[in-house]
C-alpha cells in the first residue's frame, strides 16, 4: 500500500489493527487511540493528533484527494487527503520495524495486507459487520446495505 486515501479509512485501518493484533493488546497502555462508535463507524481523535505530529515530523504528506497542492502543516482539516509516507517517514519506519518483535510485524503485515486494498465502502462492511457495537451511531449504516441487518 503506497498511500491511504482518507482519514476515514485510516481511523478504521488503526481500528482493526487495534482489535485484531496481539500488538495492541501487548501495548495498549501506551499507544491505544480509545476509538468509540461515530457517525462513521470507530473513531478516536488521538488518531487527528497522531496524524498532525508526523506531518509537522516530515514523516507524511497529506494532499488533497482531488490532486490539487495543499500546505501540509498548516492545514488542519485532515478530511478528503490522501497520506503518503515520506522518505524520512520510511527511515523513521523502518528503524521501528527492527526494533519490533517479529510475531507483532507479521500479524500487521497481514492485517495490512487483508484489509489495505479495500475500497472504503468494503473496509467499512468489513468493521461494521465484525464490530456491530462500533456501528450503533453510524449516519451510513443503512446505506451499506449490510447482510443481516
Amino acid at each position: 500500500m503506497e498511500s491511504i486515501h482518507g482519514v476515514t479509512k485510516l481511523q478504521k485501518l488503526l481500528f482493526l489493527i487495534e482489535q485484531e493484533t496481539n500488538f495492541f493488546e501487548e501495548y495498549r497502555d501506551d499507544i491505544a487511540f480509545n476509538f468509540a462508535p461515530y457517525k462513521m463507524g470507530p473513531f478516536s481523535e488521538a488518531v487527528y493528533e497522531e496524524l498532525h505530529f508526523l506531518l509537522q515530523l516530515g514523516a507524511i504528506e497529506a494532499t488533497p484527494l482531488n490532486g490539487s497542492s495543499v500546505d501540509g502543516v498548516g492545514d488542519d482539516d485532515l478530511t478528503n487527503k490522501e497520506f503518503t509516507i515520506t522518505s524520512k517517514g520510511e527511515k523513521i519506519a523502518s528503524q521501528l520495524v527492527e526494533i519490533l518483535e517479529p510475531e507483532y510485524r507479521t500479524e500487521i503485515e497481514n492485517l495490512v495486507e487483508s484489509y489495505g486494498n479495500l475500497s472504503l465502502q468494503e473496509l467499512l462492511e468489513v468493521v461494521y459487520t465484525s464490530y456491530p457495537s462500533f456501528a450503533r451511531e453510524s449516519e451510513i449504516k443503512d446505506e451499506l446495505e449490510l447482510e443481516g441487518d
